[in-house]
Formats: C-alpha cells, sequence, structure tokens
C-alpha cells in the first residue's frame, strides 16, 4: 500500500482526471464507499506509544481484530514502515486485556532484546485513547492484461477519546498487486503517479504517527 495527501488546494478531482489522462491502458471502475475504523489503545502515561509500540483494535470488512505493530523510531528516508502482527478475529467487545498474553508475546517478538517489566501487566491497563474512522470511494484500476489495483479516495477523522477533539484530513491509498508477474507494472504505475501527479505526495508513516501530529501538535514539536 502506498499513501498519498494533497499539495496545497489539491483536491480528488483534479488528482483523478490526471491519473486518468496518463494511465491510458487502464480504467477505473467505481465500487462505491466504505468505512474502516481504528481505536488505538495505550496505558495511562503512553508509554507503549512513547516506546513505538502501538496496540490497535481495527473494523474492516466486517472483520474485528487486534493489530500490534512496532514503529520506526528513525527520522526521514531512514524511516522503516512499521512491522505489523494481526491478532485473529474477534468479538464486538473485546478488549486488549482479553488477550494480554498474546498481545505481550507480540510486542516482545518485535524487538531483538529482552523487557525487563511484565508487559503482561501493562496490556491488561491499557485503554482506549484515539479513534480513527476513515471513510473512503473505492476505484478499481484495471488493465487488458488481467492487472488489478485498488484506489481509495479517502477522508480520514482523528478522535482524541478523553478530550473529544477531533480532526478530519484527506488522502489516498493505492494498493497494487504483491504477486511478482505485476511488479513491472506496478513500477510504471508508481513512476507516473511520482513525475506526473504533483499534487499529491507520498508519506510513509502510519496513521496513529499521522493522529499524534494532528490532535498532540505541541508534544510533537517538543
Amino acid at each position: 500500500k502506498y499513501h498519498y495527501v494533497y499539495m496545497g488546494t489539491a483536491s480528488f478531482d483534479k488528482v483523478f482526471k490526471k491519473l486518468d489522462s496518463y494511465l491510458k491502458f487502464y480504467r477505473f471502475d467505481y465500487k462505491g464507499e466504505i468505512v474502516g475504523k481504528e481505536v488505538i489503545y495505550d496505558v495511562a502515561n503512553h508509554m507503549l506509544s512513547d516506546s513505538g509500540i502501538v496496540i490497535s483494535k481495527n473494523y474492516s470488512d466486517n472483520r474485528i481484530s487486534f493489530n500490534v505493530r512496532k514503529i520506526s523510531q528513525l527520522k526521514g528516508s531512514l524511516k522503516r514502515p512499521s512491522q505489523k502482527f494481526l491478532l485473529g478475529e474477534l468479538e464486538q467487545d473485546a478488549e486488549p486485556k482479553d488477550y494480554s498474553l498474546q498481545i505481550s508475546s507480540a510486542i516482545g517478538n518485535s524487538f531483538s532484546t529482552q523487557f525487563t517489566v511484565d508487559l503482561d501487566a501493562f496490556v491488561r491497563q491499557t485503554a482506549p485513547i484515539i479513534e480513527i474512522i476513515v471513510k473512503a470511494k473505492k476505484y478499481q484500476i484495471i488493465g487488458g492484461t488481467g492487472y488489478r489495483a485498488t484506489l481509495l479516495a479517502e477522508n480520514a477523522v482523528y478522535r482524541d477519546l478523553k478530550t473529544k477533539q477531533k480532526v478530519s484530513r484527506p488522502g489516498l491509498t493505492l494498493s497494487l498487486p504483491i504477486d511478482e508477474e505485476w511488479q513491472e507494472e506496478n513500477a510504471k504505475i508508481l513512476d507516473i503517479v511520482d513525475r506526473k501527479i504533483k499534487e499529491i505526495a507520498a508519506y510513509n508513516v502510519s496513521r496513529f504517527e499521522i493522529a499524534q501530529k494532528l490532535l498532540y501538535p505541541v508534544q510533537q514539536e517538543d
């Protein structure tokens, strides 16, 4: 997946027209609207997220799951994509404390060094701190060779569950096929997007990191 933000006053309509113009051998099929939700959990002093550990509950495609991510602390071009551990399908009312052993094990496995604290105890103390709701218009990009990719025109709403403050940001997500046979075609599309579509810019941070910058800007500057 490749995530993009709009530059200046750019809009999806303008970007879409350019994509449609430059990707001459593909067609865009509108597939309707989708909604996803992610709830971030942490302990009271944000010790887990400050250490680069993010526990979230995800609602997508009528499925609920817990994700454990290790966020890269490196800056700029050195920053690596977050490592993600998916923990099964859950019931609507499931909480991290109900899966504390599995989650603490996933956290431990994401680091090369051993923890000296009781991770299981920390996980059992977590509570929801941020809610992220993403509404998107879904388009399938179809090529004559059988190529299939997905374009999402998104609007994400980030909400602090304690203060009720919320901030919305639009963006795009491009999901490309992972099969080796499509890698050359993927590269061509990405090259066109990078060189021709100047109204958007790629970013390699997670939605949690965006939420931090939008909801707690002073802390982020510090």
